[in-house]
């Protein structure tokens, strides 16, 4: 999982302007008339609760949904069950958190402001739960669509009031919405805009025995595991329930040991070949040893670029070929 840094997002500020705008116009009405009727029941202790939500929610207005703290100083485990509670009251459903923050509210791809145009402002290019598959922005009928999916990292069917808000919308590929994280409880997982499985400690690793299988040219299998056992006990939990709820483990297992042996093969054993094909032209051309080993660096740096702008760059793969790299004490 990599860390969304709204810093390098050059639209972030017209982004949230744009948002709180819509919020404010479109859904903060409704948030004030369930806090007025509602204040005149006053008998049910889960009502009375609840109005204190609604009521920090409206004297916030539309600065709400684009706050980074999500959670407005409640504990999380008393939330789920303000939540739960509501539903076993008389409350009209019109004013259930599930309908006052209703995400369907949102348009897909219409009106002023829509998740396309959101997502696209956004230019986040590569999935940041799996750091797998690309996200592309592109036009249709003169309009803006992108091809990821804007998921709840907190879901909606848990924390309703949540559904709209702009730092619990994240990129992503369908494979990690949908497939695998669903309507899981994310809470205590790896949450993007605050950090990353690198700015914690967690690595993707095979075993050190398999470059020898590999550039020894066996067609032995072998699978990639995500090392997070020795990290301190809550980065340790985060990291686990992360890579359960996104499937992590299952998709990296096997699915790219093709890639890998590409990449230790081409760093490794290509340039070796190759050098011991060139051996009379380098010999005719540099007698001079220096000259020499100054072709063979610059030949290696030519090999290793593709990778080191991948990992630079943040694209697909990036974060399994550094740690793949590091871990065979591979330098690029």
């Amino acid at each position: 999982m990599i860390r969304i840094d709204v810093s390098k997002v050059k639209n972030w500020e017209l982004i949230k302007k744009k948002h709180s705008e819509w919020y404010e116009e479109k859904i903060l009405p409704s948030i004030k008339k369930a806090y007025n009727l509602l204040s005149k029941k006053n008998k049910n202790d889960s009502i009375k609760e609840y109005k204190e939500l609604l009521k920090k929610i409206k004297n916030k207005g539309k600065n709400f949904v684009i706050e980074r703290e999500l959670f407005l100083g409640y504990n999380h485990d008393y939330l789920l069950d303000l939540i739960k509670k509501l539903n076993n009251t008389n409350i009209s459903e019109n004013y259930l958190p599930h309908k006052l923050f209703s995400y369907d509210k949102f348009p897909n791809h219409t009106g002023k402001w829509n998740r396309h145009k959101l997502l696209s402002l956004m230019g986040i290019q590569v999935c940041p739960y799996c750091q797998r598959n690309y996200i592309s922005s592109f036009e249709e009928n003169n309009d803006k669509r992108t091809t990821a999916d804007l998921d709840h990292f907190y879901p909606k069917s848990l924390y309703p009031f949540l559904a709209l808000s702009l730092y619990n919308f994240i990129p992503s590929c369908q494979i990690c919405n949908s497939r695998f994280k669903g309507s899981k409880d994310t809470y205590n997982s790896v949450y993007p805009y605050e950090e990353s499985f690198d700015d914690l400690g967690a690595k993707f690793k095979t075993s050190k025995e398999i470059i020898y299988e590999i550039l020894g040219e066996k067609n032995s299998g072998f699978s990639v595991d995500i090392d997070y056992e020795n990290l301190k006990d809550e980065d340790n939990k985060k990291i686990q329930n992360s890579v359960n709820n996104l499937g992590l483990n299952k998709v990296y297992k096997k699915s790219h040991n093709h890639y890998i042996r590409d990449l230790l093969d081409t760093i490794e054993k290509y340039p070796e070949k190759y050098l011991e094909s060139c051996v009379e032209i380098f010999d005719k051309l540099y007698k001079n040893k220096d000259k020499k080993e100054r072709f063979i660096k610059h030949f290696n740096d030519i090999i290793k670029e593709p990778y080191r702008k991948r990992i630079e760059n943040g694209e697909p793969l990036a974060k399994l070929t550094k740690d793949i790299l590091d871990e065979f004490n591979i330098k690029i």
